[in-house]
C-alpha cells in the first residue's frame, strides 16, 4: 500500500468510527469504498489491494480483485464490504434505503459531508458507451463501446418495496462536461471470485462476441465457465439530472447499478466527477385492491342499513 493510500485508510477509519453509529438509524445512507487512484484515468473502486510483483507496493490491479487486503469502507458495519459483497469486480458505492421518501445523493461531496473522507466518485464520458470514435477522430472498428475501466458500479438495497429513480449529473468544474449518462440495473450482485481484469469492453453490440447492456454479468461476458450472478433488469442510455431511470426495488433484494457517460466522449480522456440523485416513492396500491376495499365498505354499510330497518 502506498503512503498516500495508507494515510487515506487511517483517516477514513478514524472518521467512520465517529459516524457509523449515527447512519444506521437514518432513513437512508450511502457507503463508499476508500480506494483512491494516483491518476483520474485509472480504474477506481478496487475491493482489494495486493503486491504480487514483489516491488513492495500494493495496488488494485495486482490483486485481480480476489487477493491481498480487503479495502475498508466508510458507512458500513465494521468498515467491511457492503451487503456481504464477495465479488472481485470493482465496486464504488452502496446505498441502503431504509424507508420510502426523500432524495439522497452519491457524490464526493456527500462522502466529505457524511464521513470527512473524499471518496473518488468519477466516471468517463464514454464509460457506459463511447461515441465510437478513436483519438484521431476516426470511427472505431467495433463502433460504440462501453469500457470497464471507468464504469462505476454501485449497489442499492431497500428495506421495503419502493420505486427508485436514478438521476446522474456531472459536477461542474471537475473535468469533462458529461451531458449524458447511461445506466444499467441488474438484480443481484457480482459473486464471481475468479481473477478480475479491469481491461476490456462491455456494452459493445459491434464486437466479435457481442456484449450488450442486457447481458448478465457484463464484465465477465467472454468467460463461458462463469455462472452469471446478475440478472438484467432495465437500462437507459439517455439519463441526466432531468431524465431519470426508475425501477421497482423489492424489499431485501440487492441491485447492481452500472453507470457512466454515454455517447459524449472517450472512456480514458474525458473524466469528471458525477453526483447521483436517488429518490424513492411508494408502490401504488393496485386499482383492484381499491375496488375490493370499496366493495367491502359498501357491503358493511348495506348490512348496517338492513339491521336498522329490521
Amino acid at each position: 500500500m502506498t503512503t498516500k493510500l495508507a494515510k487515506a485508510v487511517s483517516l477514513a477509519l478514524a472518521g467512520s468510527a465517529l459516524t457509523i453509529g449515527s447512519v444506521s438509524s437514518a432513513s437512508a445512507h450511502v457507503m463508499y469504498n476508500i480506494f483512491q487512484t494516483a491518476s483520474p484515468t485509472a480504474t477506481d473502486g478496487w475491493v482489494r489491494i495486493a503486491d504480487t510483483n514483489g516491488d513492495g507496493i500494493k495496488t488494485g490491479p495486482e490483486s485481480q480483485g480476489n487477493k491481498g487486503t480487503v479495502m475498508p469502507w466508510v458507512g458500513t458495519a465494521g468498515n467491511g464490504l457492503p451487503f456481504g459483497y464477495t465479488g472481485s469486480s470493482h465496486l464504488n458505492w452502496a446505498a441502503a434505503l431504509h424507508s420510502v421518501g426523500g432524495t439522497y445523493e452519491v457524490s464526493t461531496q456527500n462522502a466529505i459531508n457524511s464521513y470527512g473522507f473524499k471518496a473518488e466518485i468519477d466516471t468517463g464520458a464514454g464509460a457506459w458507451q463511447d461515441e465510437g470514435i478513436d483519438a484521431n477522430g476516426n470511427p472505431t472498428a467495433n463502433g460504440p463501446t462501453g469500457w470497464k475501466h471507468q464504469t462505476d458500479i454501485g449497489l442499492i438495497k431497500a428495506d421495503e418495496d419502493m420505486w427508485v429513480t436514478l438521476k446522474p449529473s456531472v459536477v461542474t468544474g471537475t473535468g469533462y462536461d458529461i451531458q449524458n449518462f447511461g445506466i444499467t440495473v441488474f438484480t443481484g450482485m457480482d459473486k464471481n471470485t475468479q481473477n478480475y481484469s479491469h481491461h476490456g469492453a462491455w456494452n459493445c453490440p459491434g464486437c466479435a462476441t457481442p456484449s450488450n447492456f442486457d447481458k448478465n454479468d457484463p464484465f465477465y461476458q467472454n468467460n463461458a465457465n462463469l455462472i452469471p450472478s446478475l440478472t438484467y433488469l432495465t437500462h437507459s442510455g439517455t439519463v441526466d439530472a432531468d431524465n431519470g431511470l426508475s425501477f421497482l426495488a423489492l424489499a431485501g433484494q440487492v441491485y447492481s447499478v452500472y453507470l457512466g457517460g454515454a455517447g459524449v466522449g472517450r472512456w480514458n480522456a474525458n473524466i469528471a466527477d458525477y453526483k447521483l440523485e436517488i429518490s424513492t416513492s411508494p408502490v401504488p396500491v393496485p386499482a383492484a385492491v381499491w375496488l375490493m376495499g370499496s366493495g367491502l365498505v359498501g357491503l358493511m354499510s348495506f348490512g348496517r342499513k338492513k339491521e336498522k330497518t329490521a
